[in-house]
């Protein structure tokens, strides 16, 4: 039996799946299938979602490639849906991705090492040294986790999508020999102008401001406050950079974060963390003045408490000295007694006669 997992998909992707599960209604010319990648940010094998489909005149095709996450709870969960439980907790999301950030790591693969550009290649030969480097690399940490094989196949299916062939251009220098030879040839500084396009885009304020977790940060750094416009911009830019970080590898997000003067949006922003600093180290002092006194009066507090103590503790022994008096005196003296001391005896026998012999 297969397991159920909930998840979260754009709606023209619902849509096409919804008709799918119908056979009369299944679309022709439709592949839908997962695709084992790596990671365009870290080179770990990650899960993709490869939609692509064609129009029903068969003219048009639309495709898509899908970044697929798992975000799972830290205790156990389940999920109730109608009249059926869900046993996996866990939440699937598959959001739409730019392919371009995968060719990006893909095509770097056969980048010389020692830093030169390299020769201008047919894109055939460069898809198949991709697909075979990276297969063979991926062998090593399958054997640990079979979750981590990235197979040639996979690597051939996506650099084959019509998608993906016409964003080439964004990341490699082109080359038409004649009208049926094209050659390619990786380049950084098309990938850093495409990124940079990507980063104006982003930190449009139409764009930037949709979020409020962004504008909350840039409010942090106090940017938002008026005639502060020119930092706000380089804010803005910034976060646009960080959002990108999260498909780019370290080196690549470097050189885009030093193709921008940020040096006075840095100052302020120093400038700002300082001042957080002096306050915070201003504030245990205060707290220290302050304990003195506190343990001052705490002490008062004691001291009165002991008194309080020993004053009710000398009171409860002269109640309790009072009242062993008290039993003493009713022990020794009681009603009947004494009413025996005033009777009057004379005439009456000893009570030791009536047990002595009697005479003769």
């Amino acid at each position: 039996m297969m397991s159920t997992h909930l998840a979260i998909l754009p709606l023209d992707i619902i849509d096409t799946l919804t008709a799918r599960l119908s056979q009369e209604n299944r679309p022709p010319g439709h592949a839908t299938r997962f695709l084992r990648l790596p990671h365009p940010r870290t080179g770990v094998a990650s899960l993709f979602f490869l939609h692509d489909q064609h129009a029903q005149d068969d003219t048009t095709k639309k495709s898509s490639i899908l970044e697929v996450q798992a975000i799972s709870p830290t205790n156990a969960r389940t999920w109730f849906i109608g009249e059926g439980v869900v046993a996996d907790g866990k939440l699937i999301v598959m959001t739409p991705m730019d392919p371009m950030f995968l060719l990006m790591y893909l095509l770097r693969v056969p980048q010389a090492r020692d830093g030169s550009k390299g020769n201008f290649r047919p894109m055939q030969d460069i898809i198949e040294e991709v697909s075979a480097t990276i297969a063979d690399a991926s062998e090593k940490d399958a054997q640990k986790d079979p979750s981590l094989n990235v197979s040639a196949d996979d690597i051939i299916s996506f650099l084959s999508l019509d998608l993906v062939q016409s964003s080439i251009k964004r990341v490699c220098d082109v080359k038409i020999i004649t009208d049926e030879i094209t050659v390619y040839r990786y380049s950084h500084d098309v990938v850093l102008e495409n990124l940079k396009g990507k980063v104006g885009r982003l930190s449009d304020p139409r764009v930037a401001e949709m979020s409020r977790t962004l504008v909350r940060s840039l409010a942090k750094d106090g940017l938002m406050d008026d005639g502060k416009e020119e930092l706000l911009e380089l804010g803005r830019i910034k976060l646009a950079c960080e959002l990108l970080s999260q498909y780019l590898p370290r080196d690549i997000l470097q050189h885009l974060i030093a193709s921008y003067d940020l040096s006075k949006l840095d100052a302020h922003v120093k400038m700002v963390r300082d001042e957080e600093l002096a306050l915070l180290a201003v504030a245990p002092d205060t707290k220290k003045r302050a304990k003195p006194a506190k343990s001052v009066a705490a002490g008062d507090k004691n001291q009165k408490r002991k008194k309080d103590t020993k004053a009710t503790a000398s009171a409860d022994a002269d109640a309790a000295d009072e009242g062993d008096k008290k039993k003493k005196k009713d022990a020794k003296s009681s009603h009947g007694v004494e009413k025996l001391k005033k009777a009057n005896v004379a005439g009456m026998s000893k009570l030791s006669t009536f047990f002595t012999k009697k005479a003769g």
